[in-house]
């Protein structure tokens, strides 16, 4: 007697939302949940009203200065792991959906292209563009996340001359996904936590513009399909 034939299971390696997490990510998606967001925050505060009352009045000062310590160093703790790593400067390696969801709230800018490039093709295609003086990209999973700073000379931007005064590197974000025969990118841009003087915000903004400009002219199908 013959039995039903046995589908395959999922391809783990072509998916890396269903590889294992690392404890990295763990840690991070670990207050993914109301229910342990508020014992975190309620143990948090228990364990801060303790510290004072055992030790603010001591005349050790090592432990005098606890109750302060465990607040800066465990509240920020706390925001990392409640936000999943959001408010980190460079994102999280973690599952796509809260990627995604966490570069929707950060960037102002979004658009989405197609590329006859494989999605490993893709991929090392931005990571070469942007291997410039002045410009950085790594892989994050199956993103690519590039860093332009004051150095980086790819146009002549209207506010230019702002770039001695740039604190912080404009960032882009690059999403990379398979469609049938093809490879859909979107890139995020103008990063909303960048502040400052007005022209600097201004070249970042720029800046960001042209890197996603030539990220579509270098990878974008050019056969009208």
């Amino acid at each position: 007697m013959t039995g039903e034939p046995t589908l395959p299971g999922p391809d783990r390696a072509s998916d890396p939302d269903r590889e294992p997490l690392t404890r990295k990510q763990k840690a991070l998606l670990f207050l993914n949940s109301r229910r342990r967001r508020f014992w975190a925050g309620l143990t948090f505060f228990v364990v801060w009203l303790l510290l004072q009352i055992l030790f603010d009045r001591s005349e050790n000062l090592p432990l005098n200065l606890l109750p302060n310590l465990f607040l800066y160093a465990g509240g920020a703790l706390l925001v990392v792991l409640w936000t999943n790593g959001s408010v980190l400067n460079q994102p999280a390696p973690l599952p796509m959906g809260i990627m995604r969801g966490t570069a929707t709230s950060r960037f102002m800018n979004d658009e989405t292209w197609e590329t006859d490039l494989s999605l490993a093709q893709a991929q090392e295609a931005l990571v070469r563009l942007f291997q410039q003086p002045g410009a950085e990209a790594r892989l994050i999973g199956r993103t690519v996340w590039v860093q332009l700073g004051k150095d980086w000379h790819a146009e002549e931007w209207w506010h230019s001359d702002a770039a001695p005064h740039m604190k912080r590197r404009a960032p882009v974000h690059f999403f990379l996904s398979a469609t049938d025969s093809r490879t859909a990118i979107t890139a995020f841009s103008k990063d909303r936590r960048l502040a400052g003087m007005h022209d600097v915000v201004r070249l970042s903004d720029e800046m960001s513009a042209t890197a996603v400009k030539l990220a579509r002219n270098a990878t974008e199908s050019r056969d009208g399909r």
